[in-house]
């Protein structure tokens, strides 16, 4: 889609928008309209063997808007996301909770993480038009800091004979401490554009599915399906069977240079997970055939896109060159404490395609506690640990505090 092409979608967006605003005189664009705050807390403090710490706490209000339907046709929803920065040394940056800047300090920030028309297509469809937060398997904006990552698109989602469709076009991206969005760029310098496809079903038990297909031209094409199985065994008893499966590979002289022209990488990742009352018993097994799997649209300097698999954890992705991992997984809710979870896993990887020497090895052991508090609605305390010992990155422990606080105003 060219720029002549996007700027008239989005003026003939703006011309609907103000037409449909004069007929329906604000009414239920205005009733219908929420706006929620939302205050993160975060402590991250990653402590690494053999060089400085990345350290950082910092405070953060996303303040969510979301309109009604004016003339029950068009909308416009938008986030403010500010960071502001409690402690943060120079040369302990890196954390991905405030903005580390050219001369190794550490800073807050504020940006529109969201801003986009939404226009109805009838009763079972939409577009969507602007900056959002994204949650599809092939465009997913990672929450895993104090704000997340953002997409600058247009979608357009609906449903068809149950079949949930959608499309999406993407042209630029913001990290999540970036204050601004910033074009997709190949390793020639050219601009480029994203368009991803993709679709789920439900079956009348429980069986799921689930393919997409995404192009960047001329730099990186992408494919994902999942299908999924809950069946219940037993009262208070169930077996959840789940799969994923990504093929990526290079399209063009335009590849980017942290894949190459000729990379071709898939993933598999199986897994069962038995839940029992207040209890969760899981074990995954993850595959990578060829090179290490590539999931951003832009080698990570923009677009924070991650994998929906079981064994990427807290730091690591288990997705390296021809690697096997497994994972063990134990939840559980406690039932004297209501509000109180528990969980810790383990993910061991080897089989690693070094390209020279001894095949590489990895793993990584999280443990989580999180409280829901039971009389304060919207207020969570959450404490993240991981261990990490590999040959093929840096030997890390590390701690994560998070405090969320949401409030509806509107």
């Amino acid at each position: 889609m060219s720029f002549k092409r996007s700027t008239l979608y989005g003026v003939m967006l703006t011309a609907i928008s103000a037409q449909a605003l004069a007929q329906d005189s604000m009414g239920s664009f205005v009733e219908d309209s929420k706006l929620d705050a939302k205050f993160r807390t975060f402590y991250f403090n990653r402590d690494f063997e053999g060089r400085n710490d990345a350290i950082a706490a910092a405070q953060a209000l996303r303040l969510d808007y979301q309109s009604g339907y004016a003339s029950d046709l068009i909308g416009f929803d938008a986030s403010l996301f500010a960071v502001g920065k409690l402690s943060g040394d120079t040369g302990e940056g890196g954390t991905g909770v405030l903005q580390t800047n050219s001369d190794g300090s550490q800073s807050g920030y504020t940006k529109i993480g969201q801003a986009y028309l939404k226009l109805k297509l009838g009763q079972e469809a939409q577009l969507k038009a602007g900056r959002m937060v994204t949650d599809t398997p092939l465009f997913n904006d990672s929450d895993s800091r104090i704000t997340p990552s953002s997409t600058q698109l247009v979608m357009i989602d609906g449903a068809l004979n149950g079949v949930d469709l959608y499309g999406i076009w993407s042209d630029k991206a913001s990290a999540k401490t970036e204050d601004g969005f910033h074009h997709y760029v190949d390793n020639q310098g050219n601009d480029y554009e994203v368009i991803v496809v993709g679709g789920g079903y439900t079956f009348d038990n429980q069986l799921s599915v689930h393919a997409a297909h995404g192009e960047a031209d001329n730099v990186l094409r992408q494919t994902y399906f999942n299908i999924s199985y809950p069946m219940e065994l037993a009262q208070e008893m169930t077996l959840l069977l789940d799969a994923h499966h990504y093929i990526g590979k290079a399209d063009g002289d335009g590849a980017l240079d942290s894949v190459g022209s000729d990379y071709d990488s898939d993933l598999t990742n199986l897994a069962a997970q038995l839940r029992y009352q207040q209890m969760k018993f899981t074990l995954s097994y993850q595959a990578v055939n060829g090179d290490e799997y590539e999931e951003s649209w832009d080698g990570f300097t923009h677009d924070d896109n991650s994998l929906v698999t079981w064994n990427s954890v807290q730091r690591l992705d288990f997705d390296r060159a021809d690697e096997r991992s497994w994972q063990a997984r134990f939840d559980y809710k406690f039932k004297s404490v209501p509000g109180l979870s528990f969980m810790t896993r383990y993910t061991r990887g080897d089989n690693i395609d070094t390209g020279a020497g001894p095949d590489g090895k990895e793993w990584e052991r999280n443990v989580e506690m999180r409280y829901n508090f039971p009389y304060v609605e919207g207020l969570s305390l959450r404490w993240r640990n991981s261990t990490v010992r590999s040959t093929e990155t840096s030997n890390t422990d590390e701690n994560r505090l998070i405090l969320n606080y949401n409030i509806a105003l509107l």
